[in-house]
């Protein structure tokens, strides 16, 4: 006897249950991730590096925040260092970090250079129910007109695992770039 009818081959029981779950997952995540501060190291604590500038203007910005606006995180630091010699990879030896810019209980932190090429150094400690996650980043950029062409550019280069460099046209500025979490610990 078919108890089903027409609608079951239509609609089949697992792919009916399994919207059913999507759609409460849906419904009740953000309940779940509205009240008190999100979970450490998940995509709400993820802290990323905006980069921002305009064609023509010497000045780039930074900003060091969390993909979730309400991460208060304990610890932000960053800092920046000149005065190297541009080769399209990250400079070696010893760089002069300058310019440091240390915040606590803090939801972001930014700065405005003008120095070019710049090195740049940001790390975001965040801790919720006794759990850490450290966000990291090194990186050298430079702002310029590439041989054979006619546009502004931004070139990032990653000293950070898992970072990979790139390019960037300044008019289609800010660039996002997410930071590696290394957990609770230090720098990688």
């Amino acid at each position: 006897m078919n108890r089903g009818g027409r609608l079951e081959g239509m609609f089949p029981g697992p792919l009916v249950g399994a919207a059913l779950i999507l759609a409460l997952m849906i419904v009740v995540t953000p309940i779940l991730t509205a009240s008190g501060q999100p979970a450490a190291g998940s995509i709400y604590s993820q802290a990323e590096l905006i980069v921002d500038g305009q064609p023509g203007n010497a000045t780039t910005h930074f900003y060091v925040r969390g993909l979730g606006t309400t991460a208060r995180y304990e610890e932000m630091n960053l800092s920046f260092a000149f005065g190297f010699n541009w080769t399209g990879s990250f400079p070696l030896g010893r760089l002069n970090w300058t310019d440091w810019l240390n915040a606590s209980e803090i939801l972001s932190i930014d700065a405005s250079v003008t120095g070019n090429p710049v090195a740049v150094n940001v790390s975001a400690l965040y801790s919720a129910n006794g759990v850490s996650a450290r966000y990291v980043g090194l990186f050298a950029m430079e702002v310029g007109v590439p041989a054979g062409s006619s546009v502004d550019t931004l070139t990032v280069v990653s000293h950070t695992p898992g970072i990979a460099g790139f390019t960037w046209p300044v008019a289609s500025l800010p660039a996002f770039i997410s930071l590696l979490n290394i957990g609770s610990g230090g720098p990688p």
